[in-house]
């Protein structure tokens, strides 16, 4: 929570410290606890999950031309998000895993089965 308005006016007043302290505490518990309630959703452990992987978490950002540069930043972003996700809470995020290895096995089968079905019709097509 790097980029907020400072709640400090005069650094040299302790009161003003102490207090903007417990407001960023406060401020990031807020948020930790509003991701948790993302996570114990279905639906917000997908969308979290797809963010993760667009930003390119889960692969190599090399590439043999400046958008290596483009790449890096965006993975970086999703190391931070990915970060936030397991703060909230490390179980939250295993499911999350689980949940997006299943999905991608079911529809890794899907695509198969319809592949299979079609070679098949093709088969019965060309006389056998």
């Amino acid at each position: 929570m790097d980029e907020r308005r400072a709640q400090v006016r005069n650094a040299a007043d302790p009161q003003q410290v102490r207090r903007a302290a417990r407001k960023e505490k406060q401020l990031e518990e807020r948020f930790t606890n509003a991701l948790a309630d993302v996570m114990a959703t279905t639906s917000g452990r997908l969308v979290l999950w797809e963010l993760l992987s667009r930003a390119g978490v889960y692969r190599s950002i090399w590439v043999m031309t400046a958008e290596i540069h483009y790449r890096a930043g965006q993975q970086d972003f999703g190391h931070m998000i990915q970060a936030e996700i397991i703060k909230a809470g490390e179980d939250g995020y295993e499911l999350m895993a689980r949940e997006a290895r299943l999905r991608a096995m079911r529809e890794a089968n899907e695509t198969d089965a319809a592949h299979v079905s079609r070679a098949e019709q093709g088969d019965r097509h060309n006389g056998e």
